[in-house]
């Protein structure tokens, strides 16, 4: 009978852990795809809008990162709506914020701003917002980090 009981606790846990990872694995697709309404209904389903994901073996990013830096407004805001954390940096120190900079994404830096991101933030280089927006050379996000660090 403890041996029975035991095969049915190891099935559930291996269950419960295949599912996490299929949710995990699916929200990542609809991240990468630009499809907010289906991170959203994964993320209703149980997702978790923190979950490590990884891009590059061994260097783990975040959803939210992944979708600032390629612009992905909606799926952002989706993310952000389901307690994904705004200032939840990388293996890389990298916030979604200094993602969305980089890329010169204009309308996804003024969201996370709205939404309490850190515009004084810094990657593991030591290089902060300004510095990531500089390189991105759009000169509105230059302009509106400037005044947010000040």
């Amino acid at each position: 009978m403890k041996k029975l009981l035991l095969a049915f606790t190891i099935l559930l846990a291996t269950a419960t852990l295949t599912h996490a990872q299929t949710l995990t694995q699916k929200v990542y697709a609809a991240v990468m795809k630009n499809k907010a309404a289906e991170v959203e209904a994964l993320l209703t389903a149980g997702a978790d809008a923190n979950a490590a994901v990884e891009m590059m073996p061994g260097f783990p990013t975040t959803f939210l990162v992944i979708a600032a830096g390629n612009g992905h407004l909606d799926v952002v805001k989706a993310l952000v709506k389901n307690k994904a954390q705004v200032d939840k940096p990388d293996s890389f120190n990298t916030t979604a914020l200094i993602a969305a900079a980089a890329a010169g994404h204009l309308p996804v830096v003024e969201f996370l701003l709205a939404s309490g991101a850190n515009p004084k933030a810094k990657d593991k280089d030591g290089k902060d917002v300004l510095a990531s927006a500089k390189e991105g050379g759009n000169a509105e996000v230059v302009k509106l980090i400037q005044a947010k660090a000040k």
